[in-house]
């Protein structure tokens, strides 16, 4: 019969036994996440989303990299700060389980906080405009609007976002209690009233629009949102 050979068995032990290897560089750029490459303000780094982790890299030195790992699958959504200081990132995980979304810190590189209430999957972040609260969707198997307190790093309020999939959101510019969501069919200004912990939503009326939105951008003064759809 055939049998392994001590010189097999030597190299199966060791390789079992086998430090976690370090991640020491990255090349390429999927470009599948929805704002997953930001320019930092000093304007010589850049972020962007690879897989699970989350790459900080210098623009002249493309060997200068940074990496910031914590999420344990595929990083789905990112935001970034008004001042640079915070990074939000979202990610996808199994069926039945909860996904993680992490905030960092854009100096430390480090996770300031790990909030985690939506289902498989988080489909969108966005910051207020004085980086107090983070507002986040869930995917499909979720469609929750959720607003957290970024000092906490817990749940202010939640609500369903529609009855249809919902695929982005944003603060306004200017206010801090005000959301825009959008998706399939619909598009919602949302009145966050901390005060009752609650958000309300306002339908936007497209007449007879029929549109997937996947993109939203407010302008400087709150007078206009932009949306891309498909």
């Amino acid at each position: 019969p055939l049998r392994p050979t001590s010189s097999f068995r030597t190299r199966h032990r060791n390789s079992t036994d086998m430090e976690h290897l370090e991640l020491n560089a990255v090349i390429g750029y999927a470009g599948s996440v929805v704002d997953g490459i930001f320019l930092l303000p000093d304007n010589r780094s850049m972020v962007y989303a690879l897989g699970s982790t989350v790459v900080k890299r210098d623009i002249v030195d493309p060997k200068n990299q940074q990496f910031l790992q914590g999420h344990s699958d595929k990083v789905t959504c990112m935001a970034l700060s008004p001042s640079g200081r915070l990074l939000a990132s979202g990610q996808v995980t199994h069926l039945g389980f909860q996904a993680d979304i992490i905030v960092w810190d854009m100096e430390t590189l480090q996770i300031v906080h790990r909030l985690r209430l939506h289902k498989v999957r988080v489909e969108s972040v966005a910051f207020s405009c004085n980086e107090k609260w983070l507002a986040s969707i869930g995917g499909q198997d979720d469609n929750s609007l959720v607003v957290w307190n970024l000092e906490t790093g817990k749940a202010v309020c939640g609500s369903p976002a529609a009855n249809e999939t919902c695929h982005t959101v944003k603060f306004a510019r200017r206010n801090e209690f005000v959301i825009v969501t959008a998706g399939k069919l619909h598009m919602r200004v949302w009145d966050f009233d901390l005060a009752n912990r609650k958000v309300r939503p306002v339908d936007c009326n497209l007449g007879k629009l029929q549109r997937s939105f996947k993109y939203l951008l407010v302008d400087e003064a709150d007078e206009y949102c932009y949306a891309g759809a498909v």
